[in-house]
């Protein structure tokens, strides 16, 4: 153990001088310099222990001649090791490198021994397993594929027990290399060195003995260590492909960790990979056709308000009403009835009647004529320009559904009408028209995509539905069921308002006194009773066009006098009749379809029909287009597998298919057993084992077709079992089956409701298809919503989206996603004004390219931005508006307000939504370019397949050269290495409902998109192509050097090259950086801070990382820099500083997740019970109890609460007004702030953008630590107490033990604080200043001892020493105290001579628990010490050394132990 003397020289012998500060290079060319350096500490680790072995047997100093060597020929050695951050980068290369080998080459040599134990049986396998298991065994090297085999190989044949053994092996000689190779294990340290134990270094002496010693320590522990992060290694592997080849997981510890680990912090949850890009391939559809939608809505409604504006102006008269009608007589030319008919002209004169065998022409057709359509056509495949023959048998389209165009007489009465009542000109009716244009086009694409799976039965129903309820279908605009987005609105989950209540009571009563002539009256409470039930038996069914009427109202309990067949027999007798029969507002009378509308909201006007009509058929039709593509891209996965197993299984295994027509077909693909899959049934129906129900859109009479071949062939096969099965029951019979029966029978068994049904998938898929959303919520949970959830959203939405600054910031960070991606941000001025223009926020030149803002839609490019989807969800979750919209009509003038609010909310969301998909366009721009010119210069030509080279020689195709591919690809890139909302994993996105964390799923996006660009950069780098001509060539390589390079540069040399120039252009040494950390706020501890410096010399600094995207990556490492950094004087190594570090980066990850919300963290500050007390997290008073009043602080406490929900930047505002009044009247003082802070205008205008400079005060800042220090003295004072004085027997053992904990703790909190007084000493304070600080908070002797850097132990005082007696007096038992007092005296006597200076603690031993052994020298064995040579070997009291104290049984044993403790200290 080092001596405090040593401490002391060692201390003073490496101070450094200010040029020898100013000199050290950039951490960034540290961290380089440390991997060269890293690579020759391994040759000196290895020579290092051969000359020390030397020096053992020779007594020579070879060891140190061997260091001096290398010491003269590493040129990177000064420079790596002039940073913490160069120091670590030279330990984990000189420890990973030779550890990782031979960690690989154990586990290897361990593997052949088992695989040669078993040869015999592994040669009968033949083939290419074989024949590298013999290549492995001869000593021969294994390329990729061959290992591979030979691994496949071992697991199959080793058991559970032999694989850890391999393991083992691995990481024993994995230590063993850790150990010889590691240049200066001293140096590098152990984990034992800070948690004690076998492992613990030895560093008092320099000898080889020593040296070897603490060479197989360290191994030890490196053997350990490595098997540690191998088994992590593993576990990591298993959670990222855990499930990823679609197979069954059998183990039950892989399941396990499938369930609670693996699936929920995956994005795509239980769904295959193919099925959850599916979905999101459905979700992009449905919003691209909501889009469309709201663009057209934006167009009527701006030029409907231009028209009432305009007739304010220039007539009399106009109010609400002129609107709602001019509104409804727009809707009513919306959605006039019009033909739906059938059109050739997708494939024109190709298709052939096959009865005739002339070709279809091109046109419209009437749909009754759809059954004369042919099975199959040819038509040219626009790729290939090669004829192919489609099948209408299954799905293929060769027809559009199109409107019968506005003829120009209703349009012509449509223009008189509004141009003559409303003053509308021309131009604005002409927009009017082609917006509805536009929308009906859309509409008859989602028909097209409807209709062309029908059979040709269930065509008749189509065309039936479109003549008598295309207007229902598209025309659902009813307020009561706008917020729902479950499998049905229901009103009842949205309570009416008061007035429109009253209103239908009042309505309700006169009806029932018209209908019964007077002879019945209700009274007030009895109408509205009646209302409320209508109110919540109501529900809007979405999207079942076929069945039923769509669009019509259902009421569950409509009351009798409201329908046509009762209403005119009304008595007094049959008043509160309820039929509870399901009835359809279409059945009630006129008078009962307007109270109804008027109570659930009815809106005519074609704002609801765009918006509400269009994402109703959009979510039925795309929901169903989903459905067909699983099928299909699981028959495709089928077709691949099928040819890869007959074709001898050349080649890695393809992905296996996810839906199944049984359990025996899912168990040749996915292996597992029945108990691991269900069947997929329609809702209400149960399979009668196992079964999970799908009901969303289900449309019994939408009779399908099937949608691929391998379909047809299964209904085929299932239509001629059916038939010949009911041959066979009529036989039985002695009867026969007519032709009629059979085509019944036939027509039976090939209905197809839903493509899925019935089809078998593995658990936790066919559950995940099932799934469905709650729609009611427990009293403790609406209390939580209301309390907790909701003001935790409304605080997230003030501080976002209403926040003017956070716009900035928001798109000024976000630029630094292209930049990761090897893209220069607004490089391509091009590309720049086309993702401007595409931008659908209201702006100069955006929407104007909206049919390009659809596409990426589609492709699932844009409107993911991942804070505002965080925010949406948790707006839904709490109902935010529906709660202000019950709430607000009742109340004068709130409505207007909300209504206004709800506009800004809506633009700013808009905006916020703009400010991210301006940079993911930008970047899919630049993608899509990057990959074409790749391509182009490796001499791949448009139409040509791109051949993918497998690393065992084999082909694989992976797409075809053309424009699809190219922006398929470039939406891939986007999605998978931007941040996107889509790709949050259902664990993640629920921790929205907790009261911690702020936009938690931002992090987690920055950590998978962080990783995903360095893989896809290697994948691109690796990636290998055969040309058509043969050649091999790597076409992305360089883009996959661009993407690391921009990654590089985006995430490390920027921050750390910004922070090196401003050192040096402000002459800010790493020293005065290092204070400053101890001053800023804690949030900025660990962030990048860019160092200033004022006109004066004071110290400020910018948060980079504020508006850093990656901070979240690159914190965790600076976080364990700057641990390492702290402990870098203890002597110990550093691999316990970087275990500390690795825990303290660990907190760091995790704290965007766990850490308070904005909301949960201001009731903590202001609650007096399980609160911080009116304190806030950095230590600011909100309210002080002892001066305030209860009412004052109730006062501050709700300003501090309505704070987190204040918008728009409020205190920014603040602070720039100030500023901007101190400039136009320089000598006005309001640019000082309530606590003396100056506001700079240009500095604050910098803050708009996350670049405003924060003084560093730590005349502020002392206070704070102080307050700390002094908590901190009570707390570690309170350990010696809390285990001493319990009233229990304590032994002084124990006592000494209590003793030397508090006092570490204490050392420790004065370390601190005589840190933080240099720290501030660095900034600018002086001794003086701190000095009267001090004493004005009681620490006058506090002071006068950390100034000089003197440590006051604890001293115990008479109080405690009396407590000590009286306890043991009632225990009966002597006083521990008094027994352990003089060694407590000596402890403190040392302690007194210990500077807080020092990093370190002295090891202090506790005598009592120690035996003491005399020192015998070098005297050898079996010998006397040359002083008592005439004595007998041994000392009195000897036998009792070796007894511990608590054992001792007299007190002469006592007494004699204590004064050989007083000796020994």
């Amino acid at each position: 153990m080092a001596t405090l003397g040593d401490l002391l020289n060692e201390n003073i012998s490496n101070i450094e001088t200010d040029a020898d500060k100013n000199s050290r290079p950039n951490a960034f060319v540290s961290a380089l310099a440390g991997i060269g350096s890293g690579l020759f500490k391994i040759p000196e680790g290895f020579a290092s222990l051969g000359a020390t072995l030397i020096d053992l047997g020779a007594d020579t100093n070879k060891a140190a001649e061997v260091e001096e060597f290398f010491a003269k020929i590493n040129p990177f050695d000064e420079m790596a090791e002039a940073t913490t951050a160069g120091k670590i980068t030279e330990l984990i290369v000189n420890i990973g490198v030779p550890g990782g080998i031979a960690f690989k080459v154990g586990s290897g040599l361990a593997k052949g021994a088992l695989v040669a134990k078993r040869s015999g049986k592994y040669f009968k396998l033949g083939g290419d397993m074989s024949k590298a298991i013999q290549k492995k065994l001869s000593g021969k090297t294994l390329n990729k594929v061959d290992k591979k085999l030979f691994d496949e190989a071992f697991s199959k044949g080793a058991t559970g027990f032999e694989k850890t053994g391999a393991f083992a092996s691995g990481a024993g000689l994995g230590g063993l290399a850790e150990g010889v190779f590691v240049a200066d294990v001293e140096e590098a340290g152990t984990f034992g060195d800070l948690l004690g134990g076998p492992t613990k270094l030895e560093r008092d002496t320099d000898d080889p003995t020593t040296e070897i010693f603490n060479r197989l320590k360290f191994g030890l522990e490196g053997a350990g260590f490595t098997g540690i992060i191998g088994g992590a290694g593993k576990t990591i592997s298993k959670l990222r492909n855990q499930a990823g080849t679609g197979k069954a997981i059998t183990k039950p510890f892989d399941r396990w960790i499938d369930k609670w680990i693996s699936k929920p912090l995956r994005a795509r949850g239980a769904d295959p990979q193919e099925g959850f890009e599916l979905r999101n391939k459905m979700e992009g559809q449905i919003s691209a056709d909501r889009n469309a939608a709201e663009r057209a809505m934006t167009t009527v409604d701006k030029i409907g308000e231009r028209i009432i504006k305009n007739m304010k102006r220039t007539s009399a008269g106009v109010n609400e009403n002129t609107k709602k009608n001019l509104f409804k007589e727009m809707n009513d030319f919306l959605i006039g009835k019009r033909k739906l008919r059938y059109n050739f002209e997708s494939v024109s004169e190709l298709a052939n009647d096959q009865l005739t065998g002339r070709p279809y022409q091109a046109g419209f057709g009437e749909l009754k004529n759809f059954k004369k359509i042919p099975d199959s056509f040819k038509t040219v495949n626009p790729n290939t320009g090669k004829q192919v023959t489609k099948k209408t048998k299954t799905g293929e389209q060769i027809f559009n559904f199109r409107f019968e165009d506005i003829n120009e007489k209703s349009s012509k009465v449509f223009r008189n009408r509004l141009k003559k009542t409303y003053g509308a000109t021309d131009e604005d009716v002409t927009q009017i028209i082609n917006s509805f244009k536009g929308m009906r086009s859309v509409w008859e694409d989602l028909f097209t995509e409807y209709g062309r799976r029908l059979t040709p039965s269930a065509l008749d129903d189509f065309e039936k539905m479109i003549r008598k309820s295309l207007s229902d279908a598209m025309d659902r605009g009813y307020e009561a069921f706008k917020n729902n987005s479950g499998d049905l609105n229901f009103a009842k989950n949205y309570p009416p308002t008061k007035a429109i209540l009253n209103q239908a009571a009042e309505d309700i009563q006169k009806e029932v006194t018209r209908l019964s002539k007077g002879q019945v009256k209700l009274t007030t409470e009895e109408a509205t009773k009646i209302a409320d039930e209508i109110w919540d038996g109501s529900s809007l069914p979405k999207g079942v066009l076929l069945s039923g009427r769509p669009g019509d109202v259902v009421i569950k309990d409509a009351p009798d006098f409201f329908r046509v067949s009762v209403a005119d027999n009304l008595q007094l007798d049959n008043i509160n009749v309820r039929n509870r029969d399901i009835a359809q507002l279409s059945e009630l009378t006129d008078e009962g379809q307007r109270i109804v509308k008027n109570l659930l909201g009815k809106a005519e006007n074609p704002m609801s029909t765009l918006v509400e009509g269009t994402a109703n058929l959009s979510s039925q039709v795309r929901y169903n287009q989903w459905l067909d593509n699983l099928v299909k891209e699981s028959n495709n996965l089928k077709r691949t597998w099928d040819a890869w197993d007959a074709g001898g299984r050349v080649g890695p295994e393809p992905r296996v298919p996810f839906l199944f027509a049984n359990s025996g077909e899912a168990r040749k693909y996915t292996g597992g057993t029945g108990s691991d899959f269900k069947t997929i049934s329609p809702p209400g129906k149960q399979d009668a084992v196992r079964g999970t129900p799908i009901g969303r859109f289900y449309d019994p009479k939408a009779k399908l077709r099937a949608v691929d071949e391998i379909e047809a062939a299964r209904i085929d096969k299932k239509v001629k079992d059916a038939v010949d099965g009911e041959i066979a029951l009529a036989s039985a019979k002695g009867k026969k089956l007519t032709k009629k029966q059979r085509q019944r029978a036939a027509e039976k068994a090939a209905e197809i409701i839903n493509p899925i049904e019935g089809k078998v998938a593995l658990n936790d898929y066919a559950d995940a298809l099932g799934q469905t959303k709650e729609t009611s919520k427990s009293f403790l949970a609406q209390l939580y919503q209301n309390t907790i959830l909701y003001p935790k959203a409304t605080a997230q939405m003030a501080k976002t989206i209403l926040a003017p600054f956070t716009h900035a910031r928001n798109f000024l960070s976000a630029a630094a996603f292209a930049g990761a991606n090897g893209l220069l941000p607004f490089g391509n001025t091009a590309d720049v004004k086309a993702a401007w223009n595409a931008l659908q926020v209201a702006g100069p030149g955006t929407r104007q390219a909206n049919e390009l803002y659809q596409e990426l839609l589609r492709l699932g490019v844009v409107n993911s931005q991942v804070q505002l989807g965080d925010l949406r969800k948790l707006l839904e979750d709490v109902d935010f508006g529906g709660v202000l919209n019950r709430i607000g009509p009742d109340f004068n003038g709130v409505n207007t307000f909300l209504k206004k609010m709800n506009v800004a909310k809506r633009f700013a969301q808009d905006a916020y939504t703009a400010e991210d998909d301006f940079w993911k366009i930008f970047t899919y721009f630049g993608e899509k370019a990057r990959l074409a010119k790749s391509y182009d210069d490796a001499g791949l030509k448009l139409g040509q397949d791109i051949i993918e080279v497998l690393e065992d020689g084999t082909t694989r195709k992976i797409g075809t050269y053309n424009e699809e591919y190219l922006k398929q690809q470039a939406a891939n890139l986007v999605k998978n290495n931007v941040p996107n909302y889509a790709f949050v994993s259902d664990f993640i996105k629920g921790l929205r409902r907790l009261p911690v964390g702020n936009f938690v799923a931002f992090p987690a996006e920055i950590m998978r998109t962080g990783t995903n660009i360095v893989s896809t950069a290697l994948d691109e780098i690796f990636l290998k192509v055969v040309l058509p001509n043969g050649d091999v060539v790597n076409p992305l390589r360089k883009r996959g050097l661009q993407r690391l390079f921009g990654m590089g540069v985006t995430t490390t040399v920027l921050p750390a090259g910004a922070v090196a120039t401003l050192q040096t252009i402000y002459d800010v040494s790493n020293e005065e950086i290092e204070a400053m950390r101890r001053y800023v706020a804690d949030w900025s501890k660990n962030s990048t801070l860019l160092p200033f410096k004022d006109k004066e010399g004071n110290l400020e600094y910018i948060d980079y990382s504020h508006m850093n995207a990656y901070d979240t990556l690159t914190r965790p490492i600076q976080t364990v820099i700057n641990a390492v950094n702290e402990g870098k004087q203890d002597k110990d190594g550093i691999m316990g500083d970087f275990l500390l570090g690795l825990i303290e980066s660990t907190k760091e990850i995790g704290s965007p997740f766990i850490s308070e919300s904005m909301w949960t963290e201001a009731l903590q500050d202001v609650s007096p019970i399980l609160g911080r007390g009116g304190v806030d997290a950095t230590g600011r008073r909100i309210y002080d109890l002892q001066v305030d009043t209860v009412g004052d602080a109730l006062y501050k406490s709700v300003g501090h609460l309505i704070e987190t929900q204040a918008p728009f930047n409020y205190k920014q505002l603040n602070r720039l007004g100030l500023a901007s009044i101190a400039k136009i009247v320089p000598e006005s003082d309001v640019r000082f702030g309530p606590r003396g802070i100056e506001y700079e205008l240009g500095n604050e205008l910098s803050g708009i953008a996350g670049m405003r400079k924060v003084k560093v005060d730590p005349t502020k800042g002392i206070n704070y630590k102080i307050t700390d220090y002094k908590d901190g003295i009570r707390a570690s004072r309170s350990i010696f107490a809390r285990r001493t004085l319990t009233g229990g027997v304590v032994t002084p053992e124990e006592v000494v033990d209590a003793y030397i904990d508090s006092n570490r703790a204490l050392f420790r909190i004065n370390r601190e604080m005589y840190k933080d007084i240099k720290a501030a000493e660095l900034l600018g304070m002086n001794e003086e200043q701190i000095e009267e600080t001090m004493v004005k908070r009681g620490e006058r002797r506090a002071f006068n001892s950390l100034i000089d850097g003197e440590f006051r132990p604890y001293s115990i005082s008479n109080d405690v020493k009396n407590i000590f007696e009286f306890n043991a007096e009632q225990l009966g038992i002597p006083n521990p105290f008094e027994a352990a007092e003089d060694i407590i005296d000596t402890i403190q006597e040392i302690l007194s001579e210990t500077p807080v200076s020092l990093d370190v603690f002295p090891e202090l031993p506790n005598p009592f628990r120690q035996s003491i052994i005399p020192n015998l020298g070098s005297t050898p064995a079996g010998q006397l010490p040359p002083t008592v040579a005439n004595a007998t070997p041994g000392f009195i009291g000897q036998q009792n050394v070796s007894i511990p104290y608590t054992q001792l049984q007299t007190e002469d044993q006592k007494l004699d132990r204590i004064n050989k403790v007083d000796d020994f200290l």
